[in-house]
């Protein structure tokens, strides 16, 4: 993973400069809060996005590009933030929650203060469906966990359970993805390619994180069954072969480029 990201360091450094940028005035409780944001943050979504653009050739961002990714961040970590009071989770990479370390009530309050900032920068955006894209995606979020909860100690259909994965993940790698291609008239002939490539990655990415032997103790604590549980871990990992192989069929239309090798290192390395 060091190596994909040093390849777009530059573009990962200045995502972090704006999000170190919203905590200039600190207390106690925010600076826990910028701590968690940059304890080592995976910021998968914003590296999957880039070096798929850079594939297939925009390699210089304007603001709004920007504006996107950090947006897509906050809401992330948002999430983590109500994920950890819903789970009760005392820790989330290996650090005490803030759920744990003050309460679940700041836990929810400080996800709600980032949900805000990432309100902030998609209104700078100043494009009407970029908001309506990421509206429609905190609805599918917030829906997938409200039917993953409701199906706690019951083991779901397959079908289930890809369409919570599609509303947890794939929905947010998504927005980003989609509110770009609306602020950016390049590469026409990709956007279909793009976005179901976009998709295909998301839910392979939920599906690798459930079957992690943390992520995986955590929801059988929580009565939450998943992919291995519904096929087994022999199916699922036949599963997780096709979703990579469809994926490196799918990138093998775009330019061959140092960007696109990242993307196929990166269906391993998640």
């Amino acid at each position: 993973m060091k190596n994909i990201k040093n390849l777009i360091e530059d573009d990962l450094k200045y995502i972090d400069k704006i999000l170190n940028s919203l905590f200039e005035n600190n207390n106690e409780v925010l600076f826990s809060l910028k701590n968690f944001l940059f304890s080592s943050e995976k910021r998968i979504r914003s590296i999957f996005t880039i070096l798929l653009l850079k594939s297939i050739g925009i390699n210089q961002f304007n603001q709004k590009i920007f504006e996107i990714l950090v947006a897509g961040e906050l809401i992330h970590n948002a999430s983590l933030l109500h994920d950890d009071v819903i789970d009760n989770s005392e820790y989330r990479r290996n650090n005490e929650t803030l759920n744990k370390l003050y309460s679940p009530k700041i836990s929810i309050l400080l996800g709600d203060l980032l949900a805000a900032y990432s309100t902030e920068y998609l209104n700078k955006i100043n494009n009407p469906e970029v908001i309506s894209i990421f509206q429609d995606c905190i609805k599918k979020m917030s829906n997938a966990e409200i039917d993953q909860f409701l199906l706690r100690n019951t083991i779901p259909s397959l079908e289930e359970y890809i369409e919570i994965c599609k509303g947890k993940t794939a929905s947010l790698f998504l927005a980003i993805m989609k509110s770009i291609l609306v602020t950016e008239n390049m590469f026409q002939e990709y956007h279909v390619k793009i976005i179901k490539i976009t998709e295909q990655f998301g839910l392979l990415y939920q599906i690798k994180n459930d079957i992690e032997k943390k992520s995986s103790e955590i929801d059988q604590k929580n009565g939450i069954y998943t992919i291995k549980d519904i096929i087994g871990l022999e199916k699922t990992n036949d599963l997780v072969d096709n979703y990579m192989e469809m994926l490196r069929r799918d990138l093998e239309e775009f330019p061959e480029n140092v960007y696109k090798k990242a993307l196929l290192d990166l269906l391993v390395k998640i």
